[in-house]
């Protein structure tokens, strides 16, 4: 089958110095370029869009499946579509057990498991057994079925490991479900342990203490072995190792002095791929999910830059946890490699952490709460990774988004794998939200939330859209602001790059406003607004009495949307326009 061939471009990369970790992205000057000058490597290619399954679909259909609908279920989205790498898991949120019949000690498979009885924890994981279950006694390995789907679609092969993984247990981590194993809940001593994550805030020592803790050998060897016999029982094009599921590797204090261990790891890895690659005559790459500055991976005991450096990896996922970081800056990532053969591959997960709700009302529905990502939310993010000198893009969870969310990502596929079919489609660019969850490697604190008062408070927001060279395509550009505790007694000013702005929807005296909650929406000129960074100011000119000391005003989500006329932007009806049957 004939794959659409897409425009390779690369990107020039800003010799702007790195923002901090709470700014956002700044975003590179340059216009896309044509051919990346960046050694081929041994993979000999360039992947532009890499897609995660970290698990696998048997979960989502009732038994039993055929291999026609295994395949149709995990690669029905790739068709006509840039997507070029599949990154497979070898389990359901594979860590301690695999889909088909291990012999490495330590590993399960996870039908063997179903089979002795095993909790199951959730319906889904009996679906995922059953199915399995039903594949293997008619002689079907679905993950055989997936390898060959993605040659007939003409799709790289990966395998992807969580080197930690909480899914295995319930939530006070006691009882060991179907995905977890024996070596798992046998060796507490492996464990990083009460104890050892007691210093961290309670919120991250609970998830801490049941992961494993790499010190220990035998932790490590497991993961070495599991990944040799998969990738010698497979025609695989490389293994991903996913330091993001989940990011915790050491005792607290000690993630420094085990970085050795760490990189020891990832080079006796290397030298396990490249002796399977010389007895499969092909090469075996090696990829890494780690945190999304330099600075994080190292806090978790990983020398990122070494790994570049020493030729050991092939490609590197910069990515959070979970959430999708709107303001991301891969220009650290793209500046370090500029001249080695690793690819940096941006992460873009599923949803963002939001302080409003989406529009639904509901008593108890509290944000923040996890979002979909809109398709503008997609454009903005990856324009800016390109723009920034991305190799390409790793698209992490979005198998599930229609059941998580009843939501679904592949309308943004065909778009975000080139620079310049992104460069006049719609944005929205976001401000992101503290999120407590990682401090360990994670940026911490963020932009907002914001309280006001009447000294100016600054935000950032970087831009990857050139909207004054875009001259007339432009349709509209507005500020969207959400507010808590704003009253129709205050008055506040907002400024873009200096400039005050003025708000399209004020309060009304008299108008119905059930909510402590408003959105402040801005006209922002064209003229106004950079390619790059671009500064927001905002302060209280006048505030409602009764409130000073008790009800701040805050800041609790900012986005800035930019929309282009249609053919470039979506097909809206003429104005004046009413559908009549």
């Amino acid at each position: 089958m004939k794959r659409r061939t897409f425009l390779t471009t690369g990107l020039a990369v800003s010799t702007v110095a790195t923002a901090k970790a709470v700014a956002p992205a700044l975003v590179s000057q340059s216009l896309p370029v044509a051919g990346a000058a960046k050694p081929a490597g041994r993979l000999r290619k360039t992947y532009r869009i890499m897609w995660d399954q970290n698990h696998g679909q048997e979960s989502f259909y009732n038994p039993p499946m055929d291999p026609q609908k295994v395949a149709q279920a995990h690669m029905g989205f790739f068709e006509r579509t840039p997507v070029d790498a599949y990154v497979c898991a070898l389990g359901p949120d594979c860590g301690y057990t695999v889909s088909y019949p291990t012999k490495v000690k330590g590993m399960e498979f996870i039908v063997d498991r179903f089979k002795q009885g095993a909790k199951l924890g959730d319906v889904r994981f009996w679906r995922h057994a059953e199915n399995l279950k039903r594949l293997w006694d008619q002689g079907i390995d679905p993950l055989e079925v997936q390898v060959q789907e993605a040659r007939r679609l003409g799709i790289d092969f990966w395998f992807r490991l969580s080197m930690n993984d909480w899914h295995h247990s319930d939530s006070e981590g006691r009882i060991v479900r179907l995905i977890g194993s024996r070596f798992y809940a046998e060796h507490p001593e492996y464990l990083i342990g009460e104890e050892g994550a007691k210093a961290w805030p309670l919120r991250l020592a609970q998830a801490l203490q049941a992961l494993q803790d790499y010190a220990h050998p035998e932790v490590r060897q497991l993961r070495l072995d599991i990944m040799a016999e998969a990738c010698e029982r497979y025609d695989v094009n490389g293994f991903l190792y996913d330091f993001m599921r989940v990011p915790g590797y050491f005792k607290f204090g000690e993630e420094e002095k085990h970085v050795p261990v760490m990189t020891e790891l990832i080079r006796d890895t290397r030298k396990i791929l490249d002796r399977i690659g010389a007895r499969k005559n092909k090469p075996v790459g090696l990829a890494v999910r780690v945190p999304n500055t330099i600075g994080g991976s190292r806090r978790l005991g990983l020398d990122v830059p070494a790994w570049i450096q020493d030729d050991l990896v092939d490609i590197v996922i910069p990515s959070t946890f979970f959430a999708a970081d709107l303001e991301e800056d891969i220009r650290e990532w793209a500046e370090l490699a500029p001249k080695t053969t690793a690819r940096i591959h941006p992460a873009i997960e599923e949803a963002y952490r939001a302080g409003h709700t989406g529009g639904v009302t509901r008593v108890s529905y509290n944000p923040p709460i996890l979002l979909p990502l809109t398709q503008d939310m997609i454009a903005a993010v990856a324009a800016r990774h390109w723009r920034n000198g991305a190799d390409g893009l790793y698209l992490f969870n979005w198998f599930g988004t229609t059941a998580s969310y009843n939501h679904d990502h592949r309308a943004a596929l065909d778009d975000i794998g080139d620079a310049l079919r992104l460069r006049h489609k719609n944005k929205r660019y976001v401000v992101m939200r503290t999120d407590h969850a990682f401090p360990n490697c994670m940026p911490h604190p963020r932009q907002i939330p914001a309280m006001l008062g009447t000294e100016p408070v600054a935000i950032q927001l970087a831009v990857a859209d050139a909207v004054v060279e875009a001259g007339s395509r432009v349709k509209s550009i507005r500020l969207f602001v959400h507010f808590t505790n704003l009253t129709v007694m205050d008055k506040l000013e907002m400024r873009l790059n200096g400039e005050a702005l003025k708000c399209l929807n004020p309060m009304e005296p008299g108008a119905y406003n059930p909510s402590f909650t408003t959105w402040q929406n801005y006209e922002v000129p064209t003229s106004l607004v950079r390619l790059g960074s671009n500064d927001v100011s905002l302060h209280v000119i006048q505030r409602n009495e009764r409130l000073i000391g008790e009800l701040p005003i805050e800041v609790q989500d900012m986005e800035l949307a930019v929309e282009y006329w249609y053919p470039n932007g979506p097909w809206e009806p003429a104005p004046g326009f009413i559908p009549r049957t």
